[in-house]
Formats: structure tokens, C-alpha cells, sequence
């Protein structure tokens, strides 16, 4: 994707007078978004809007960015506590953990042994679809 056509996405990601805009702009990052993007995709994981933080995590999910399992993380943990029910994240999360079991394993029991609370219980429900 061309800086041009990411910068519009993102516009139309965060364009909160439209809703059919946005969500539009979700699907094509979703199905337009490669690996050279992975990169741009992970630092909307920190964005102030919930929904572009969702929008973010499909294509990370369909990627198969596993790298990107703390931010993932991080940006649903975020979610809960701006109140949000985070349902697409958690899809995308489970989806990506799913289809690459062994590879999210060590990443999410390394996440299981942190500090904080909500991050634990995260990985750890993570680490039911990996197997044993």
C-alpha cells in the first residue's frame, strides 16, 4: 500500500461522522493490507480510537504477525478498560493463536508470567487454543 492510500485509510479508519466510511475502510485494510504494512498496522494498535485499533488487529491476525501478540495484547486490555466489549479483537486474537499454536506458545506463556493481572488472564485463555 502506497503512503497515500494509507493515510486515506487511516483518515477514513477514524472518520467518526461516518460510520459506513469506517467500516468500509476497515474491510479494505483487512483485505489489502500485506506484510510490508505490518509495521504501520502494529503502531495502530496504539491508537486513541477503539476501532482503529480493532481495524489493525484483523490483517495482523490474517498476517499471521505473531510478533505482534503482546501489542494485540495490550491494545485489548486497553479496550476494557475504556469499557469496550473488545469481541472483534478477541476474534482476531483467538483466530491468530489458532492457526499458529506452536509459534503463539512460548510468546503467550512468556505474557502469563508478567505482573499485571488482566495481561495474564488474557494469555493464559490465549494458551487454551494452543493445545498442550
Amino acid at each position: 500500500m502506497t503512503e497515500g492510500q494509507w493515510h486515506d485509510l487511516v483518515q477514513a479508519l477514524r472518520d467518526t461522522g461516518s460510520g459506513e466510511r469506517a467500516i468500509n475502510a476497515a474491510s479494505t485494510l483487512k483485505s489489502a493490507a500485506s506484510a510490508e504494512d505490518i509495521p504501520r498496522l502494529k503502531a495502530l494498535l496504539d491508537d486513541e480510537s477503539f476501532f482503529v485499533r480493532e481495524a489493525a488487529a484483523w490483517p495482523l491476525s490474517d498476517l499471521g504477525c505473531i510478533d505482534a501478540l503482546p501489542a494485540l495484547i495490550r491494545a485489548q486490555r486497553r479496550g476494557y478498560a475504556e469499557g469496550y466489549d473488545n469481541d472483534g479483537l478477541n476474534a482476531a486474537l483467538a483466530d491468530l493463536v489458532c492457526a499458529y499454536p506452536a509459534a503463539s506458545r512460548p510468546i503467550l506463556k512468556g505474557i502469563a508470567t508478567g505482573s499485571d493481572e488482566g495481561t495474564c488472564e488474557t494469555a493464559n485463555w490465549l494458551l487454551e487454543f494452543c493445545g498442550s
